[in-house]
């Protein structure tokens, strides 16, 4: 079988602290996967590192068959967690930086989805809110044509009535013979699109399964399963 992700024995340090130790996995073309894991726990780390945007200290991660290096760049569309234009910036800047930059980024879909979410592309992104500038981020990401979409966190931020038309956005946007990959720890957002859930525990893969394996084992919702198992207290962090 031919996976668009593979990743062996995966090994990330800062420091002397070991943030991910013997990690592997696999995703099948056409799957929808939700990375979860309380905060601090890798999850941030692993997408950089598939998005080469870090080096690994051990294993190996291969993309559509190639190890991760800049020709695997060409076909990852990688939502970072931090912003990447300045506030000065236009969004029409950012539409012709990602039409420039990018050979598979469809500027008519972008455009269609910047009036969906009313953004005007003469405004500045400093003027628009901390979860309309996510949003804008999610539209330049999902408006290429890539075989592998990495989103870290894209609904942190936003507020819930657009947090399900984000959603809605990724799956109408889905490819059959694409990956997504969704850092988040939102897992009520997101549960009803996603196909498997990877969740990272103590630096190694603790659960790799269907969403569907994990609610007819268990009896619970994702969501639950994952409180449950971190032991989360939401305000307060992990138990």
């Amino acid at each position: 079988m031919s996976y668009t992700v593979e990743v062996k024995n995966l090994v990330k340090k800062y420091g002397s602290k070991t943030v991910l130790d013997g990690v592997s996995f696999q995703i099948r073309p056409g799957t929808i996967v939700g990375l979860a894991s309380p905060n601090g726990s890798g999850k941030t780390t692993i997408i950089k590192l598939i998005a080469d945007f870090l080096t690994l200290d051990g294993g190996e991660i291969t993309i559509d068959g190639q190890k991760v290096g800049p020709a695997t760049k060409a076909i990852v569309s990688y939502l970072p967690d931090h912003e990447l234009f300045s506030s000065d910036e236009k969004v029409c800047n950012a539409v012709k930086f990602y039409t420039d930059y990018h050979k598979d980024f469809d500027a008519e879909k972008c455009r269609k989805y910047l009036k969906t979410f009313k953004i005007g592309e003469n405004s500045k992104i400093g003027s628009l809110s901390k979860g309309i500038r996510e949003i804008l981020m999610l539209i330049l990401t999902l408006s290429r044509d890539a075989k592998l979409y990495l989103l870290d966190e894209p609904l942190a931020n936003v507020d819930p009535v657009n947090r399900e038309a984000i959603v809605t956005t990724i799956l109408k946007e889905f490819k059959e013979d694409a990956s997504v990959i969704i850092s988040t720890h939102l897992l009520n957002d997101v549960e009803n699109i996603l196909d498997e859930v990877l969740m990272i525990k103590e630096n190694k893969v603790f659960c790799h399964k269907s969403v569907e394996e994990i609610r007819e084992e268990t009896g619970r919702s994702l969501n639950d399963f994952f409180k449950e198992t971190f032991k989360v207290d939401w305000f307060g962090g992990d138990k």
